[in-house]
């Protein structure tokens, strides 16, 4: 008999427990942030083709093919989205709200140090203190006593779709951003 009631208590307690506290989602194995420049004075405008650049229908490298454009050639950057797999982000020294070996997943790049995490069932944004493109913090944040309370297991891993309106109307989207000139508004 007490067991029963044993029993029965403890399946109370466990249905007011899940009832009470809302299940934590799964990160998102992936990720697009449309709308997306990544980067510190990141800017949409005339960019200057640097180098031969494929474009397609669809930001997909599987959509069809739908030029190449040619260095020296001008085009109208309209838009971008950035395409993200996540990584752990492990914190290694208290950083309020964070303890110790409390786990981020890093998802997106802003500038200057912000980044898109998923944090609590939802993607926030989170000062990381560092660059993924590297600087005095590496582009892990792996250089311990320089800001960095947390550390990235691998690089961040993303790929920036840019939608660019050619000359002749054409439009296309291109995953070689590197080859476009003038997106900095900084320099």
């Amino acid at each position: 008999m007490l067991e029963n009631v044993i029993a029965s208590l403890l399946l109370s307690s466990a249905r007011i427990e899940s009832e009470a506290a809302p299940a934590r989602e799964p990160h998102p194995s992936s990720y697009v942030e449309k709308g997306a420049c990544p980067f510190e004075c990141c800017t949409y405008r005339n960019w200057s083709v640097t180098k031969q650049t494929r474009l397609y229908v669809e930001p997909d490298t599987h959509s069809r093919k739908i030029g190449v454009l040619k260095a020296g050639e001008s085009v109208e950057a309209i838009t971008g989205e950035v395409h993200s797999t996540p990584v752990r982000f492990t914190v290694t020294q208290d950083h309020d709200p964070y303890k110790v070996g409390d786990v981020l997943w890093v998802y997106t790049y802003s500038g200057e140090g912000a980044f898109g995490v998923w944090r609590n069932g939802t993607l926030e944004g989170e000062d990381l203190e560092f660059s993924p493109y590297g600087g005095t913090n590496g582009k892990r944040c792996e250089v311990p006593g320089r800001g960095c309370w947390g550390t990235l297991e691998r690089e961040l891993n993303f790929v920036w779709w840019v939608k660019v309106k050619a000359k002749g109307d054409a439009q296309g989207w291109s995953n070689q951003p590197e080859h476009f000139g003038n997106k900095d508004a900084c320099g």
